[in-house]
């Protein structure tokens, strides 16, 4: 039996022939896949403000779903990034 997919829809502003999608992301049973485009574009630091940007978001719906501060859930992301990098990067 197939399961559903949870495709999530293109923004309206995306939906442009200008648009450059740079990355994809799924959940399969708790393990993370990603996809990100060859062709980044910008420096690394915008990259990094795309991240920025990505946790900001993310926050906002925790904060929803949770019911805790945004602020709460901010600091539990950048907590998680932070260990995650740790890992691959070393000390």
């Amino acid at each position: 039996m197939s399961q559903k997919r949870h495709d999530l829809p293109v923004p309206p502003e995306a939906q442009s022939a200008d648009a450059h999608e740079l990355i994809r992301a799924w959940d399969v049973n708790g393990h993370q896949h990603v996809s990100i485009s060859t062709n980044l574009g910008g420096l690394p630091k915008e990259f990094g403000q795309l991240l920025a940007q990505i946790a900001l978001h993310a926050s906002v719906v925790y904060e929803r779903n949770a019911k805790k501060p945004k602020a709460d859930c901010l600091r539990e992301i950048l907590m998680g990034f932070k260990e995650e990098v740790s890992k691959n990067v070393g000390h």
